[in-house]
């Protein structure tokens, strides 16, 4: 049983090309969630499924994270970061090269399955791969970078869809969606070529020794967070068009813009945690911001230019929260080998939160009609992540790690 580098690179360069493998590879992978929001009218079109069923096949990445998040980070431990990460980026492109070439609905769901899994593999593998080429002083800034890797997915994809949506067509979309998984592959593939083998505890014991009181208060602050920022983020197009009667496209380009801001701010972030900065109180401003942007968004009537601020602040807000998770996890681990089964188990969080989210305000806005209630979707989770981030150790900071 190997596991890939698992001891911390000797003094030295930070390996910055390794860290750019892995988190291009987040990126390829995250494409995978936005061509499915992209895609799904012209495939309900095409196959005339029922919105349910295409919603299954939306949720079931997220579905996978929620029930098998810490699994797939033991396999990970069990097979090397690197092997993990590569076989994860392997799966992904066959299921979205299957998809691709699928006449049925239940092919289209058995290949999202397959890049479920992939997904989970890749995601789970990539911090194991960055922690051990960093150097102390800059791994909360690596580990930042790292956590772009999901809004960076989604604003590549919004920028391909709407250049190349109509003339290639969801079939088109979903065979380059394989294709950049597999350059991913072949430049993690080139970039970890020299990584060191060596030998690590059992699983299950690492499996065991996670579930410290720091590591679940942050899993319980990623579940509040993940359930919040999805009730804006994936609906501000919708909650535009309702309130203002935007146009699709305009909608989508507040997302897009709001997308970049928060990958700009994550990687800030990062910055600022190596320099030595507390997690506990960015964690207490966000969150807070989060609930204020938010109630301006959705409570305040406010009108259309304040909305649109209110929307990019809250992305922007929301930018830090994951970073702080993401680059938290070498201060947390009490050894290399616990990285994997760490990430695992703060994907299995964020998987959560996305599912109950979604579904919390889905059910709110039917309910009462408008999006006012929504808010509170927004605010409770929030506030309890709040809550479990003044549990947390006052002294969390980067000047931990390492």
């Amino acid at each position: 049983m190997t596991n890939s580098r698992t001891e911390d690179a000797q003094p030295g360069l930070t390996d910055w090309t390794v860290v750019w493998a892995a988190t291009l590879a987040g990126i390829a992978v995250a494409l995978q969630m936005g061509k499915a929001a992209a895609t799904l009218p012209l495939m309900r079109a095409e196959f005339g499924a029922s919105i349910s069923l295409l919603a299954n096949y939306v949720a079931l990445i997220s579905v996978v994270a929620a029930l098998f998040g810490i699994l797939f980070g033991s396999v990970t431990h069990y097979l090397g970061a690197r092997r993990a990460g590569l076989i994860g980026l392997a799966l992904v492109t066959l299921g979205s090269a299957v998809g691709a070439e699928t006449s049925g609905v239940s092919v289209l769901i058995t290949s999202r399955l397959i890049e479920a899994i992939g997904f989970a593999l890749t995601i789970t593998a990539m911090p194991a791969i960055i922690q051990p080429v960093t150097r102390a002083c800059d791994r909360s800034f690596a580990m930042g970078l790292w956590s772009i890797w999901l809004p960076a997915g989604f604003a590549v994809m919004m920028a391909v869809s709407y250049f190349l949506l109509d003339s290639i067509g969801w079939r088109g979309l979903f065979r380059l969606c394989a294709l950049l998984p597999a350059l991913a592959a072949l430049f993690l593939l080139g970039a970890t070529r020299t990584q060191i083998v060596a030998r690590v505890q059992p699983a299950q014991a690492t499996f065991r020794a996670v579930f410290r009181r720091d590591v679940l208060l942050t899993v319980g602050i990623f579940i509040g967070f993940a359930a919040a920022n999805l009730v804006v983020t994936a609906f501000l197009p919708t909650i535009l068009i309702d309130r203002f009667a935007m146009t699709a496209s305009s909608g989508a380009a507040v997302s897009f813009i709001g997308a970049v801001s928060l990958g700009l701010v994550a990687i800030l972030t990062g910055w600022v945690v190596q320099q030595g900065a507390c997690l506990r109180p960015l964690y207490l401003a966000s969150l807070a911001g989060m609930i204020l942007c938010a109630a301006i968004l959705l409570l305040a009537g406010a009108g259309l230019s304040v909305s649109i601020a209110a929307a990019i602040g809250f992305f922007m807000l929301a930018g830090i929260p994951p970073s702080l998770v993401w680059l938290s996890i070498p201060i947390l681990a009490r050894s290399p080998s616990e990285v994997p089964v760490l990430s695992g188990l703060l994907f299995q969080g964020a998987g959560i939160g996305q599912l109950l989210g979604p579904i919390m305000a889905g059910w709110v806005v039917q309910a009462s009609g408008g999006w006012a209630m929504a808010f509170w979707v927004v605010a409770i989770p929030c506030a309890a992540a709040i809550a479990l981030t003044v549990l947390l150790s006052p002294t969390l900071s980067g000047r931990h790690d390492g």
